[in-house]
């Protein structure tokens, strides 16, 4: 089973996003994207969205959505996994804030208008249906015709307070789906959310409570945690009590401030029954390669 995985994408007219096509040359047999597909705002004008009236802001998004998925690479990557996969299945993911609706927006803060036309149009391009009020859901993993486990995918904007230590991230609805989720899996977890968790300073740990909830769930659980968001690469082995890899390919076509097209970052999640291979790629080529082994649970960097 190989699952390629990206996050940020910031489409500029004239500039080619040649990124898809390198993934594509992996043959992945699913496509996961983690957030900020497009971008409602972005450096010198963040957070514009606010100010909007509804019908400008699905005006805006609809045409964004619309522009990336037609971009070419992109459109024809997104053909081939589903074909691979049938009946429609293999391209999955969740969001961010410039995908759900400004710069570091808080769903707390975002109108319910808004908050609406943002889920539309995400399930509408995604294919999903998710069971909550936000975006979260699951789906199956197969790897040689074979179910192995399942992909978990979070939403850490819709219920997402300002940071605070007893403030909320996920919310008691997301949190009793996850728990749900896991309660009955022992087969391969990955769990996937835009906002990374230490990866950032930005992330799950400015929501104590609710972080520790997280571990207290995933505890002793061999899982690997899949984000974007920070426009850059990095692989996280496990710390303090659990089993967690943390891993981040984001910057897919954006650069880490202003102008667009000069990372093109992704990463390749290769399955065995024995080992995960996971690679990060830049523009360069190969930027980091780790193999878990999926017994042991022990990972070894290759150079």
């Amino acid at each position: 089973m190989k699952i390629a995985f990206a996050s940020c994408m910031n489409l500029r007219p004239g500039h080619a996003q040649v990124v898809w096509d390198k993934i594509a040359a992996h043959q992945p047999d699913y496509l996961f994207l983690l957030g900020d597909q497009i971008y409602m705002d972005f450096f010198p004008h963040l957070e514009e969205p606010k100010d909007w009236g509804v019908d400008q802001f699905q005006q805006v998004m609809a045409g964004k959505y619309s522009e990336q998925w037609n971009t070419p690479g992109f459109r024809e990557l997104i053909a081939a996994v589903r074909t691979r996969q049938g009946q429609g299945g293999g391209v999955y993911g969740t969001w961010d804030d410039h995908d759900f609706a400004w710069n570091n927006a808080c769903g707390s803060q975002v109108p319910a208008a808004k908050k609406d036309v943002s889920r539309a149009l995400f399930t509408e391009f995604m294919q999903v249906n998710p069971p909550g009020a936000g975006i979260f859901h699951s789906v199956p993993l197969s790897h040689a015709g074979q179910r192995i486990g399942k992909a978990i995918f979070l939403d850490t904007r819709w219920y997402r307070d300002e940071p605070g230590d007893q403030k909320t991230l996920l919310g008691a609805e997301q949190f009793a789906f996850l728990e749900q989720e896991l309660k009955n899996e022992q087969g391969f977890v990955l769990i996937c959310a835009g906002t990374p968790i230490r990866a950032t300073g930005n992330g799950w740990m400015r929501y104590q409570d609710e972080y520790a909830k997280f571990r207290r769930l995933i505890q002793g659980r061999h899982t690997i945690f899949l984000s974007g968001d920070i426009h850059e690469n990095a692989f996280l082995p496990p710390a303090g009590e659990t089993k967690m890899f943390e891993v981040i390919s984001s910057g897919a076509f954006v650069t880490k401030y202003k102008f667009a097209g000069h990372r093109e970052n992704f990463g390749i999640l290769d399955y065995t029954p024995t080992a995960t291979d996971i690679k990060l790629f830049d523009k360069n080529g190969l930027d980091k390669h780790n193999i878990i082994d999926n017994a042991s649970f022990e990972h070894r960097e290759v150079r």
